[in-house]
């Protein structure tokens, strides 16, 4: 909707609510702060939100509210000069560099706030306030293990001093507790409360710990005691939330418009800016319990009303889409979108209407449209990984829900999708290690435990999956899907009573079972998680309805021959089942493998799996091309990704036959034409037009695209490369890898400067980005900052020590520096984990003939010379030797 143009009375009538709300409440000054933000005053909203969390730090909300907030440009202009001001009187003042340094952290600039909090730790060990803030930084960030370390350093030295510890402490056992490490956390909190004995959030997460112990009695005394000493504790969460994305005076309540707010709200209600939203507000008050049919009916009545119709249009929209009314959906997101269509959330739920009507393809454009908006919008990113999962992309839809969980580590909803996808594909392990880590950050996790002992059951172990499946059923009674498993898993092991008591109560649960599939997600889950509940998809994939058991035709005449005494008749449909069944068992495990990067294990099946299909009378002649195809696409694509590509040539040009116009089979033809062959050869010339058809077609993979750039680079044709590698940046903002392949082309042609950028924008969209990050130091090198690239490199290598590639970069920096002994003791440490590691042989010479040692220097080279396959470092050897003969 367009912005609302405030007056000048308006705006003061705004400000002067700021004396008269409770100056004690971090509510009021959240939801003030909402307030301000819709109202386009987004200066003075920042200022309420930090005031919230002055008050209360462990305020989500607020610190969610102020990150998108902060988004708007000059938003926090005001605080950043006051703090400019006291530096520059005093470059010393460290309390002026903690606020600096916090106020990054909660406006999300966790790289600003790092450096700068690292620097006051490096000046001070024991600077408690900078320990305390890096441990928030990992909390928030999802590592709770380098974030209890963090606490615990805090911890320490604020009990050193003589401080006040409670709050680090209180830290520190929220993250035990969130590890699962229960006895650890509940020690921590007796012992911190027999010392601060009025903490009443200690008081509250002890009750929380107590009863996932099972010690329901002083579960209940702890919650009753920390509500005594803090009545705040236990009342309706009407805090605020205010939408990314969007534009200012579209903030959205996240809860109901009760209390402090509603008060303000009435104030401004009579004013030119507009109506109240007294029926909206209720109406969210509804929805938040689940009471949607109530919900529905004062969302109706607040239009009839005049409320803000963009507002009460999206919360009847996602109203829809709770309750899967999947077209309505459509039709109002379709209308918000003609004037709001720069909000990414929109976008994104517009998808899941698509998705849930069954237009698949549609969605994952939607998805993308929002990814366009927000590179870093965790939830597109697993609802895209859905929609490629269900169009048939198993590699691509796996890489979209690998962004998603690391771009929001606590998205729960996206790691449960991982392992749903690896289960699917037969990599059980994997998915056990993922469920693992899930229940070891949230014990809670219900769907995890459920899942666990469904993987467990498939994998024959049958104890540990009727434990996890308990462990579940006592989380969560009615879960019928764990109770349904639980009865399988009592059927197995003979307990056949149990079975069937845990069959009838999973009836009792859900008259009907489905099969398992990967969940879509919006915003308004983690809102309201206690009232909506997963949202089904109810569409079509692969051409089929969605259902919960799968009959082939095969199947059914054997079922149809046996009822008729004709037994023999069916034996030969029965042998063709048997044989086309092994050959998709083959193929999924092929694709297990694959998915693992076990691509000679993979390629093997894929082989095992053809060879099955070319036997007669194995499958129908539609079953045989379908699985034939997946067989030799799939035997293709990991001969290329094991540098065998040229031996998949003849199996791509039969491929090619069948659909000459398939992205994928295309880019695979050009990399096995390029493999092994000169650069001007016909082969190359014909690679070429492949990769320019290629370029030609509509290609929903940033994956596909970065790899036909690969293959460009390789041909030599660098404006093609380019090309390719923009379009994937085009499909997907945040992707490093398209940035880095760019920043390295313009490394070489000499651009550092450009090089440099496209590098700084890889890593704001992924901190953190190891080849981003080795890239850069690169760069640093090559323009000689040699400072520049020590730095940054060892920060990497303390993050992730067996980077072999950045030990390497870190000894040639200090070769150029001339640090002797440190580059010997790096390169010592390379050569032991890689004793033919081309680069470190390379430098280790060079050390040695730097320090007139010219045969140990000729004895290094002479191995780099005799390696079989050659590189820049090889080249650089024979001349070194050349030299040192002629000398």
């Amino acid at each position: 909707m367009p912005a609302t143009v405030m007056t000048e009375r308006e705006a003061d009538l705004l400000r002067a609510l700021t004396a008269r709300i409770d100056q004690q409440d971090p509510g009021a000054f959240n939801n003030l702060g909402a307030l301000f933000f819709s109202k386009g005053m987004v200066r003075e909203a920042v200022a309420a939100f930090l005031q919230a969390l002055a008050l209360d730090p462990r305020m989500r909300t607020a610190a969610r509210n102020l990150e998108v907030a902060a988004a708007r440009d000059g938003a926090c202009d005001v605080q950043f000069a006051e703090i400019g001001q006291r530096l520059s009187i005093n470059p010393d003042d460290v309390e002026a560099r903690r606020e600096q340094a916090r106020l990054n952290r909660l406006i999300g600039r966790n790289t600003e706030a790092i450096a700068q909090l690292d620097t006051l730790i490096a000046e001070n060990p024991d600077d408690a306030a900078a320990l305390f803030e890096r441990g928030l930084i990992e909390q928030r960030a999802g590592d709770l293990r380098r974030a209890q370390r963090w606490f615990e350093r805090a911890a320490n030295a604020r009990a050193m001093s003589n401080d006040d510890d409670a709050i680090p402490r209180l830290h520190l056992a929220e993250v035990l507790y969130q590890r699962g490490q229960n006895e650890q956390a509940l020690t921590g909190l007796n012992e911190l409360l027999a010392e601060h004995p009025a903490v009443a959030e200690a008081h509250l997460l002890r009750s929380f710990v107590l009863g996932d112990m099972g010690q329901f009695a002083a579960a209940l005394d702890a919650s009753q005691h920390a509500v005594s000493l803090n009545p705040a504790l236990q009342s309706l969460n009407a805090d605020l939330s205010i939408v990314a994305g969007g534009a200012p005076d579209t903030a959205l309540p996240a809860g109901p418009d009760t209390g402090e707010f509603a008060a303000i709200m009435s104030e401004i209600g009579n004013t030119k800016s507009g109506a109240g939203l007294a029926r909206y507000g209720l109406g969210l008050a509804f929805r938040q319990r689940g009471y949607f049919d109530e919900s529905r009916r004062e969302f109706e009545r607040a239009l009839a009303q005049g409320e803000d119709e963009q507002l009460v249009q999206h919360a009847l929209a996602e109203l829809d889409l709770v309750v899967g009314r999947s077209e309505d959906a459509c039709r109002r997101y379709a209308s918000l979108l003609k004037t709001q269509d720069g909000q990414p959330h929109l976008w994104n739920e517009h998808g899941v209407a698509l998705h849930q009507s069954g237009d698949v393809a549609a969605a994952a454009s939607s998805y993308q449209r929002a990814l366009r908006l927000d590179p870093r919008l965790a939830l597109a990113y697993n609802n895209l990984g859905v929609a490629l999962s269900d169009m048939g992309d198993a590699a691509a839809a796996r890489e979209s829900l690998n962004r998603a969980a690391e771009l929001e580590p606590a998205l729960l909803l996206a790691r449960l999708n991982m392992a749903r996808w690896m289960r699917a594909n037969q990599d059980h392990v994997g998915a056990l290690a993922v469920l693992r880590e899930i229940v070891a950050f949230q014990p809670q996790a219900v769907d995890a435990w459920q899942l666990i002992g469904a993987v467990l059951f498939d994998l024959a172990r049958y104890e540990e999956a009727r434990e996890a499946l308990a462990h579940a059923i006592q989380l969560r009674a009615d879960h019928a899907e764990a109770r349904y498993t639980l009865a399988l898993v009592l059927a197995t092991l003979g307990d056949d009573d149990g079975a069937l008591r845990e069959t009838q109560h999973a009836l009792r649960l859900a008259t009907m079972r489905v099969a398992s599939r990967l969940k879509v997600g919006i915003a308004l889950q983690h809102e309201c998680p206690e009232a909506i509940g997963a949202l089904d998809l109810l569409g079509t994939q692969g051409g089929e309805p969605l259902r919960g058991v799968q009959l082939r035709e095969a199947d059914i005449h054997e079922l149809l021959s046996a009822r008729n005494g004709a037994s023999e008749l069916a034996q030969p449909e029965a042998a063709d089942a048997a044989g086309c069944a092994r050959a998709q068992g083959l193929l999924i495990e092929a694709s297990g493998f694959a998915g693992r990067a076990l691509h000679g294990e993979a390629c093997e099946r894929y082989q095992q799996a053809r060879t099955m299909l070319d036997a007669p009378g194995v499958a129908t002649d539609a079953e045989r091309a379908s699985f034939w195809y997946r067989a030799a696409l799939g035997e293709a694509r990991s001969l290329c990704l094991l540098g065998h590509a040229s031996e998949a040539r003849g199996l791509l040009r039969a491929l090619g036959a069948v659909t000459p116009h398939d992205a994928e089979v295309l880019a695979l033809f050009a990399a096995s034409l390029v493999d092994g062959s000169a650069p001007e050869s016909d082969a190359s010339t014909q690679a070429r037009t492949a990769l320019l058809r290629l370029f030609r077609i509509d290609v929903p993979s940033a994956a596909l695209l970065h790899y036909a750039g690969d293959i460009a680079a390789q041909l030599g044709d660098e404006a093609l490369a380019l090309a390719f590698f923009r379009r994937a940046l085009a499909l997907d903002p945040s992707r490093p890898t398209p940035r880095v392949a760019v920043a390295q082309m313009l490394r070489v042609r000499g651009d550092l400067l450009a090089a440099r950028l496209e590098l700084v924008a890889a890593l704001a969209a992924v901190p953190g980005w190891p080849a981003a990050l080795r890239e850069l130091a690169s760069v640093h090198l090559d323009a000689r900052r040699f400072g520049e690239a020590r730095r940054l490199l060892a920060d990497h290598l303390s993050r992730i020590p067996t980077d072999l590639a950045a030990l390497l970069l870190m000894s040639e920096v200090l070769v150029e520096e001339a640090r002797t002994d440190d580059a010997k003791l790096l390169l010592g440490r390379l050569l032991r984990h890689d004793p033919g590691n081309t680069g470190a042989l390379w430098f280790q010479g060079l050390l040695y003939a730097r320090q007139a040692r010219h045969r140990d220097a000729i004895a290094c080279w002479q191995k780099l010379v005799a390696l079989p396959e050659p590189d820049r470092f090889v080249g650089l050897a024979r001349e070194a030797l050349t030299l040192q003969r002629a000398s």
